[in-house]
């Protein structure tokens, strides 16, 4: 297992949620974020220093 972080995003970029959890892999984490994403702006999928995806709104210049 992989520790992920999931950061539930606003449409001003700012988190609105952060959580920790653990994965077996990358789509396991991107199929938990898919569903966070429904009903929000952006989920960031990270694990460590490596941004895995950013699922939603793009990002704001």
């Amino acid at each position: 297992m992989n520790s992920y972080r999931l950061y539930v995003l606003g449409p001003q970029e700012r988190v609105w949620e952060a959580r920790e959890l653990q994965f077996s892999n990358d789509e396991a984490a991107l199929a938990q974020a898919n569903a966070l994403r429904l009903d929000n702006y952006a989920v960031e999928v990270w694990t460590g220093e490596r941004l895995v995806a950013r699922l939603g709104a793009e990002f704001h210049l």
